[in-house]
């Protein structure tokens, strides 16, 4: 058991490394409202996850893996509300231009943390692939032989454990060299940055089987 969390969390650190919608959610809501909205965003895919680790434990992943249409209709819908997110960035950019004699605080909150947490539920809700790959590696990782409910939970704390901390990373990187911006026409390139990172995050979830 020790060797099959060990390859896990090895598994675990690859994937959560990787610029993938996750990463990318949590760094959109760093640069739009710094550390504290990113890791809020980081909360909402551990919960997302929490929830894939209980399907998969008791069966219902692949039977949401039959499910085709409810998984279209929720990953559409996570792209089209990224998409207006992108654009209420956009048009707030649009209104503040004309405002010169103010430089933009960065590291500002646009809308609640629990605003960005939900983002990253959504995110991570949307993508088919998160779903197929709770369903297919994770019993990988299962001996049979032995108490297959105690072997999930160690699994789901080893996966917490290993990605929360790689996701707070991101937030905190991208939060603190924002902090590093002194012009409002850079801080409004960052929240061009920022808008452009969603639209590129719902392409992904959009696009993507």
């Amino acid at each position: 058991m020790t060797e099959a969390l060990l390859l896990f969390a090895l598994t675990e650190l690859v994937l959560s490394l990787s610029p993938g919608p996750a990463v990318l959610i949590v760094m959109s809501q760093s640069l739009s409202g710094g550390s504290r909205s990113g890791i809020a965003a980081a909360s909402g895919v551990a919960l997302v996850n929490v929830f894939y680790f209980i399907l998969s434990a008791i069966g219902l992943g692949a039977a949401l893996v039959a499910a085709p249409t409810l998984f279209l209709v929720i990953k559409y819908a996570g792209a089209v509300y990224l998409c207006w997110t992108a654009y209420e960035i956009v048009r707030g950019m649009m209104y503040a231009s004309g405002d010169d004699q103010k430089t933009p605080e960065f590291g500002r909150t646009t809308g609640s943390l629990f605003t960005s947490m939900w983002r990253g539920i959504l995110i991570q809700a949307s993508s088919v692939k998160n779903i197929i790959i709770f369903v297919s590696i994770i019993p990988q990782f299962i001996d049979p032989a032995k108490d297959t409910l105690s072997q999930f939970i160690a699994l789901c704390f080893v996966s917490f454990i290993v990605e929360f901390p790689v996701l707070v990373g991101y937030a905190f990187v991208t939060a603190q060299l924002t902090t590093m911006v002194k012009s409002g026409k850079t801080v409004k390139y960052l929240d061009g940055l920022s808008a452009a990172l969603l639209i590129g995050i719902a392409g992904s979830v959009a696009f993507t089987s």
